[in-house]
This record gives structure tokens, sequence and C-alpha cells, in this order.
């Protein structure tokens, strides 16, 4: 895989609404202090600016005052540092323009317009920043940097003076650290208690969510957290509760409608078996049959999912290859490829109802049916594929929904019922699996059924 920056951007952005939330804050206040420290930064080099250009224009405006100034040894100081000279003289160091910019401004406040400035800085050979700062803690004096100001006044007059200004050695690069690590510790630490409280409600309400609508249900949510959020919970137990006295309304009308439904038809097979004419006797009985097993499907995909008994962990081959057996039994056109072992967490009469109904349509509609087992990453997938017709394209997704049938082939004629596909995926659904079907490139249609593995 290619670790693109918006890739690792992705793999490290919390997935959690606390994660995302502590995020955000985290990186709101790194955006704070960075600005924070940008304008400290930028103040404190406009002051050594300052401090740096200061002397040496005091020294050239106390010379060339024309008044007298009130102390005459100051003035004469001033006069004999300063060179003057007809060119440019040479500059020790590095050229500082920001320095000269500075100083162009100090002469013009005070009303002395040169006609150019420059300067330069010369530090000295070797110094370091941190012996600097180490030598400020032991009470030392750190080096002084040489400041050469040059200042022309006239086209052929320069003025120079050499001065010495004190590095400003204060540790920012510390202060922001120990700033940054108190701001954090004081906003942060508050918000991961806040976010741990308001997530745990959610956290509950994901898990019993995935428990709505089960036989076992799930225990109601604790009504905890801000009022927005214990609304919602509140709002979650009502929910539930409504859903689970629907479900148990519709099971209890389902039973009553098998019970009903089947004591009829039982009752009249049993008038069917007398009528004398054997052609008329034999259609009445199919039919009957056909009503009955209509029924057997609507009840079995009406209870998908509403299993009383909990999943259990089952060898998903050793489950293939027990159905194999029986139909093989039977003397059906079934084949296997060797399959690979593969332990699931599901009913396992739901997964084989939904295989035997994968097999029987391979087996009425393509001749036969081959069936596989392969272990892809962290699912296993079951493949019943026939040699048959296959499905137009533009209705594979029609032919998953219940009551339909292809016309030339999934006829009353052939006992079908339009009810298996549709069993199928929601038993799928219902095991937290995958059902698709699509047509072979060699023909015939391919049925694959995706599981989870247990981890």
């Amino acid at each position: 895989m290619t670790w693109t920056p918006m890739a690792l951007i992705g793999w490290m952005r919390p997935r959690t609404l606390a994660g995302q939330t502590i995020l955000v804050v985290a990186a709101s206040l790194a955006l704070v202090q960075l600005i924070s420290f940008s304008l400290y930064y930028l103040t404190q080099r406009n002051q050594w600016i300052t401090v740096a250009a200061a002397p040496g224009v005091i020294r050239i405006l106390e010379a060339l005052d024309p008044r007298e100034p009130a102390n005459p040894f100051q003035r004469n100081r001033a006069v004999r540092s300063l060179g003057v000279s007809t060119e440019l003289p040479p500059m020790r160091g590095d050229d500082a323009p920001e320095i000269a910019a500075r100083a162009d401004e100090l002469f013009r406040t005070a009303g002395l317009v040169p006609l150019e400035v420059r300067a330069a800085v010369d530090e000295p050979q070797g110094r370091r920043r941190l012996p600097r700062i180490l030598g400020r803690a032991n009470g030392q004096s750190p080096p002084r940097i040489q400041v050469q100001l040059s200042v022309k006044l006239k086209p052929d007059r320069w003025v120079t003076v050499f001065t010495r200004a004190a590095p400003i050695a204060q540790p920012i690069f510390q202060r922001v650290v120990v700033q940054t690590l108190f701001f954090y510790g004081i906003v942060l630490i508050p918000l991961v208690w806040f976010t741990r409280r308001l997530a745990a409600p959610l956290r509950a309400l994901t898990s019993a969510t995935t428990r709505v609508g089960t036989p076992e249900g799930a225990p109601p949510v604790p009504e905890i957290g801000p009022d927005d959020v214990r609304g919602l919970a509140t709002a979650f137990n009502a929910m539930q509760d409504r859903i689970r006295s629907m479900l148990e309304e519709k099971d209890h009308m389902l039973g009553a409608i098998g019970h009903d439904l089947r004591t009829p038809l039982t009752a009249l097979r049993v008038r069917a078996e007398s009528v004398p004419d054997d052609r008329d006797r034999e259609r009445m009985v199919a039919t009957i049959e056909e009503m009955q097993r209509m029924l057997d499907d609507i009840l079995s995909l009406a209870r998908v999912g509403r299993d009383r008994e909990p999943p259990q962990r089952v060898d998903l081959a050793a489950l293939a290859d027990a159905a194999l057996d029986d139909f093989e039994d039977m003397g059906m056109p079934v084949e296997r490829s060797e399959m690979q072992r593969a332990v699931v967490n599901v009913h396992p009469r739901a997964i084989r109802r939904a295989l035997t109904n994968l097999i029987e349509n391979a087996v009425k509609y393509g001749g036969q049916a081959h069936v596989s087992l392969r272990v892809d990453r962290d699912r296993a997938i079951l493949s019943v594929a026939d040699n048959g017709p296959g499905i137009p394209e533009d209705r594979i997704e029609e032919m998953l929904q219940p009551f339909t049938r292809m016309e030339s082939s999934r006829s009353r004629d052939t006992g079908g019922t339009g009810l298996g596909l549709a069993i199928v995926r929601a038993i799928a659904s219902a095991e937290a699996g995958q059902f698709q079907l699509r047509n072979r490139a060699e023909g015939g249609l391919l049925a694959e059924l995706s599981l989870p593995l247990v981890p």
C-alpha cells in the first residue's frame, strides 16, 4: 500500500466522537499557540532591532548636534567614536538591512535625513545558543554582538560608528512548550472526562441498537448524561418497547395463521384422497401440497432473525458437507470442491436452510449444483454454481424480491413460490452476512453467501 499524505491523515484520524472532539480542540489549541508564538517572536525581534540600532543613532546625533550639549565630555566621546570617510567603509559582519531601516526611521524622527544607511552585525565566532542560555543561568553575561552603522550624510561623506548590543537570550522555545503543555492540561483533561461521559451512553445505545428486533432483545439503555443524550436514550427505550410489542404480536399472528391454515389444508387433502378420478385427485393433491409449501416459505421468511436459540460457533465446511450428504443420498446431481475450514458464529438451522434453497434452485433450474467454500480475509464465502441459462443482468436485483419468478422456468408448474432467494437474502442479513447473485462467464448462475469469520 502506498502511503499518501491524505491516506496517512485518514489513518491517523480518530473514528469516535470523543476522539474527533479532542483532536479538533487539540488542533485549535496548537494553532492558537502557533499564532501566539509567531506574534511573540516578531515582537521580540522588532525589539532587538531597535536595541541594536538605537546606540549608534544616539552617538551620531550627539556628535552632529550643533547645539552645545549639557555634557561636553559626552559629546567629545561621541565624536571620538565616529569614523568619517568619503566612501562606504568595509562592512564587518553580515549585512543587516532591518537594522539599517530602523536606524533610518530613528534619524528621520530626530530631524536628520540621511542619504543612505547601511548596517552590519558581527557575532562572536563559535557562539551557540545553548552556552548563551546556560551562561545567563549561571549569572554570566552573554557575548555581546558588534553592530556597525554607516550613514551617508553627503555625497562624499560617510559617518560610521561601532556599538555593541546584548542578544536577546530568552528561551522562547522552552516557554512556548511549557505554556502549551499547561494549556493542554487545563483544557484537554476536563474535555477527555466530558467526552468519555458523553460517549458512555452513546456506546450503550449503539450496543443496544444491534440487538433491537432479536428474540433476546436489548436491555434498556441507561438514561444518563446531558439532557439531550438522556432524551435520546428515553426515546430509544420507548421505541424498543413498541418494536418488541409489535414483533411479539407478529409472532403470535404467524403462529395462529400457520395453525389455522394448516388445519383446513389437511382436511382438504383428506377429502381430495377420496376423489374417484385419479387425474383429478393427483391435481388436487399437488395444488394442496403447493399451498403448503408456499405457506411454509411465507412463515419462514417472516420468522427469519426471530430464532429463539442463540447463535453457535460452527464449522461452515462441516455444515455444508452434511447438507450435501443428504442431497447425494437422494441421488441429486451435486458436486463439491475441497472446502476450507471456516468457523462462524451463526444459527445452524438458518444457514442450512439457505444452502438448501440455493442447491435446490441450482439443480432445478441449472441441472446441477457445484458447491465450494473459500476464506477471503475475514469472511467465509459459500458458493453455489449451476450450468443453467442464468438471469438477465437487469433482473438480478428483482429476483431477490419475494414472489418473483422467471416466467420461462420459475413458474407454478415447477413448484416454485418465488420466495427461495428472498429467504436466503433475509437469512444472510440476519446473520451479519451478504448474499450476491451474478452470471458466470462460462455460463450459468453463481450464488455467494458471505459470512464473517469468528476472530
